[in-house]
Parts: C-alpha cells; sequence; structure tokens
C-alpha cells in the first residue's frame, strides 16, 4: 500500500463543502480545511492508483488544482 498526502486548491470557499462531499464518497481522509484549501490523506494499492485518483480529483468541478506532496515507497 501507498499513503499520499496533499491539498486541493477549491474555487472560493462556498465549494468547499461540496468538494468534502466528493472526498468522503472516495474514501480520502480529510487532515485540515484552510479557507479554499482541503488537506487530505489517502491510502491506495500502488503509485498509478494514487496518480489515477489525483487526475479524477482535477476533473471535479470547483477544484482549481490538487498538489501531490508526500506519498510512501511501495512495499515490494
Amino acid at each position: 500500500m501507498v499513503v499520499a498526502s496533499g491539498y486541493i486548491e477549491v474555487n472560493g470557499r462556498h465549494n468547499v463543502g461540496k468538494i468534502l462531499n466528493e472526498l468522503k464518497i472516495r474514501s480520502i481522509g480529510i487532515d485540515d480545511i484552510s479557507e479554499d484549501r482541503i488537506m487530505f490523506l489517502m491510502e491506495r494499492e500502488n503509485i498509478d492508483v494514487i496518480k489515477s485518483e489525483i487526475g479524477l480529483l482535477k476533473s471535479i468541478g470547483d477544484v482549481r488544482n490538487v498538489h501531490l506532496t508526500y506519498y510512501s515507497n511501495e512495499e515490494r
């Protein structure tokens, strides 16, 4: 398993709730919320799945950008 964290930039603070709901549906942990940024933590099977999930997050309406700040090494 790979653990990854980062943050999502949201188009306006008023859209944060909608994005939080989407993260909960996707089983992505929410670490903190600061204005129009949501810090997240996720655990997935491998780095390719993490990259795919990041791409899906970027496609959510009202998401400006998604930044991956950390991910663990895959266990071999």
